[in-house]
């Protein structure tokens, strides 16, 4: 599963999903100081994890509206977990280049002042994530979650799948809906990690093989 394609990587784009929260913390601190080693600039986008469960839960009289912008800001709760005011985190993607190797980007400053995402449940941090990634000029982006990758239907890891095909079987697993789409649309890929094994992350910066899916 090759990542880093030519061995130069300028940025980094993780996704950290809501689904690892407990081991989030010893996540963070495996990819900052592999950063630090490495010189890599690692840029941590949060889910919305059990933030964003809270506005699932909201009356069905919520508006998709309001709905779309209470997820977003628990994208941003969950980074302010993760950093636990240790870490840099950052509002803007102009302000990523003054904050070091590695930073927790809270979207909800962006996407407010772009708005161009629908505002529905079919768009949640998967796309999002891809969305600034795209934004930063990355074609790729690490999506960290608490399963392996997709799977087929007898339980079996898909290495790798096409967006196309994910569009034409009906979203599922373990992406957002809107995800296959923007990935066709932009040209784009990611690549789906198991968090609770960080090597695996660093395998797939370095361009090694390793377990996971790679979704183009």
């Amino acid at each position: 599963m090759d990542y880093v394609g030519d061995g130069k990587v300028e940025k980094v784009i993780l996704k950290l999903g809501g689904s690892l929260i407990e081991e989030g913390w010893d996540i963070i601190r495996v990819l900052r100081d592999y950063a630090k080693t490495k010189h890599r600039r690692i840029i941590i986008i949060p889910g919305g994890g059990p933030f964003a469960e809270v506005v699932r839960k909201c009356p069905d009289t919520l508006s998709e509206d309001a709905a779309h912008w209470m997820a977003v800001l628990a994208m941003d709760q969950y980074g302010l977990f993760l950093a636990n005011g240790e870490l840099p985190v950052v509002e803007r993607l102009a302000e990523i280049d003054g904050a070091g190797q590695f930073c927790i980007l809270l979207p909800y400053h962006i996407l407010k002042a772009y708005d161009c995402l629908p505002h529905t449940w079919d768009v949640t941090s998967d796309t999002i994530a891809a969305f600034i990634a795209n934004e930063l000029g990355e074609k790729t982006f690490i999506k960290l979650t608490d399963v392996d990758g997709l799977l087929d239907e007898k339980g079996n890891l898909i290495t790798a799948m096409r967006a196309e095909e994910l569009v034409n079987k009906g979203t599922g697993g373990c992406v957002d809906a809107a995800l296959p789409d923007f990935l066709i649309r932009y040209e784009m890929s990611c690549v789906i990690i198991n968090g609770k094994f960080p090597n695996r992350v660093i395998d797939v910066i370095e361009g090694n093989e390793t377990q996971g899916t790679k979704l183009a």
